[in-house]
């Protein structure tokens, strides 16, 4: 498990996957870089987390559920596609709806990339966001300062019509300097994560916390 502040990542359980189903499959939220078809089942979430927890085995990927002082899932972290020769992996997070815009994506964002470059000695990490995708690009160019690296034009096909893609790169100096003070903790995962009580957000928010 890491943590930096309030939020946590975790290995995925499949106790996940209720809560991971229910927002997947919203339309409004569901990530155009996925190029995913929706309704996503219930089923097709529990193999993805499956597959996810294979590639942690054969580390070419590590995949995090999102939590907030022991709730949630409210989201997922990942890096993946990793290439140990070149030291360089592909960085991708989502947030659910109703959890946006409230500082989480970027503090799990800190605590993945801090795993990324401090544990796993990376050299690069690299992500993709969609033009229009205001969430990501807040994210990557203001919150954590990602340098632009090219465009791919028209390059998915989502929604009836084609989105550019632009990449984003970080160096583990550039990270490192960035995160000069920053408090992520890693410990290991102890048991399994039990599923809390359905109740309201923290902040007063009317959108509820999953389970």
């Amino acid at each position: 498990m890491i943590t930096f502040e309030e939020v946590e990542l975790r290995g995925p359980e499949l106790r996940d996957v209720e809560a991971l189903h229910q927002s997947v499959s919203d339309a409004e939220v569901n990530p155009v870089l996925a190029n995913a078809y929706y309704p996503l089942s219930y089923l097709g979430v529990e193999e993805f987390l499956k597959r996810k927890a294979e590639n942690a085995k054969d580390k070419t990927g590590y995949f995090f559920s999102i939590y907030v002082q022991g709730e949630g899932p409210l989201g997922v972290a990942e890096i993946g596609r990793i290439d140990w020769k070149s030291r360089h992996a592909e960085f991708g997070i989502w947030v659910a709806k109703g959890f946006q815009g409230k500082g989480f994506e970027k503090k799990a964002a800190i605590a993945m990339l801090h795993f990324a470059f401090t544990e796993l000695g990376l050299h690069r990490v690299y992500s993709k966001a969609a033009e229009g995708d205001s969430v990501l690009l807040e994210l990557y160019e203001k919150e954590l300062v990602f340098t632009p690296e090219g465009i791919e034009r028209e390059h998915v096909f989502h929604d009836g019509k084609f989105h550019n893609i632009i990449l984003f790169g970080m160096l583990e100096k550039e990270f490192l300097e960035k995160a000069a003070g920053f408090e992520v903790k890693i410990k290991a995962q102890k048991g399994k994560v039990l599923a809390p009580a359905k109740k309201e957000f923290k902040d007063g928010s009317r959108e509820p916390v999953f389970f």
